[in-house]
């Protein structure tokens, strides 16, 4: 047991295959968490600018319309790339300033009711009269596969750099731990090397299954079909 563990070609694979997996996921991590960051960041300076938008009409007695304010949803959506459903639905922003409004302690109580039942007309609003569901489950599909091509990439990226540390840690621990002749030195590499590469590809089919199972339950909550569906 313990020559097993001593062997050079043993010591290789199994680093290899450890830092190879290890590097994966922390790159496949790293990207993950910083895009997310960037999307979460962006949804909220979105939102806010909708709110900025607003007050100043809200504080005149005035209040857009449905159709003027999913303009503006739609049109900040744009500005900073993102699609309109990641962003407070028309109901949802009324709301939002109902809240400001009620908070406030330099309103008083008739002007708060004035500005809350000018807003009320948005907070009842049906949307599912107004979306063209069409439209929108074209847009649900798009955000999606933006997605899905996204954590694609990252999974490529992290891959690559997972084989590439590997091989590397496994070569460098071979050397440090070689000795005998060059044929002996050959054969002994062929054996950990297959075993590096089945070990590393078995680790990341887990992973891309994982990856699958996510996608699935993502068009579940768009209410996006699946190859199988439209099968």
């Amino acid at each position: 047991m313990f020559d097993l563990l001593n062997n050079s070609w043993v010591i290789g694979t199994g680093t290899g295959v450890f830092s190879g997996v290890i590097a994966t996921m922390i790159t496949r991590k790293l990207f993950s968490k910083g895009d997310e960051r960037e999307i979460a960041q962006k949804i909220e300076n979105a939102n806010r600018e909708v709110l900025y938008a607003l007050r100043p009409d809200i504080s005149e007695g005035q209040t857009p319309s449905y159709t003027v304010l999913t303009a503006i949803i739609n049109s900040t959506a744009r500005k900073y790339k993102l699609e309109p459903n990641q962003l407070h639905s028309a109901k949802a922003f009324s709301e939002e300033l109902i809240k400001e409004i009620m908070d406030s302690s330099f309103i008083s109580a008739e002007t708060k009711k004035s500005y809350c039942n000018s807003l009320e007309h948005l907070v009842a609003h049906d949307d599912k009269n107004q979306v063209d569901t069409e439209a929108e489950q074209a847009r649900n599909e798009k955000f999606v596969a933006k997605v899905e091509y996204r954590e694609r990439m990252i999974m490529l990226f992290s891959i690559s750099i997972g084989l590439f540390t590997a091989f590397a840690t496994f070569l460098s621990t071979l050397k440090s731990n070689s000795s005998g002749t060059v044929i002996s030195q050959v054969f002994d590499s062929l054996m950990p090397t297959f075993l590096i590469f089945g070990g590393f590809v078995f680790a990341m089919n887990i992973i891309l299954v994982a990856m699958k199972m996510r996608h699935k339950r993502l068009r579940q909550e768009y209410g996006v079909p699946t190859q199988e569906d439209r099968t």
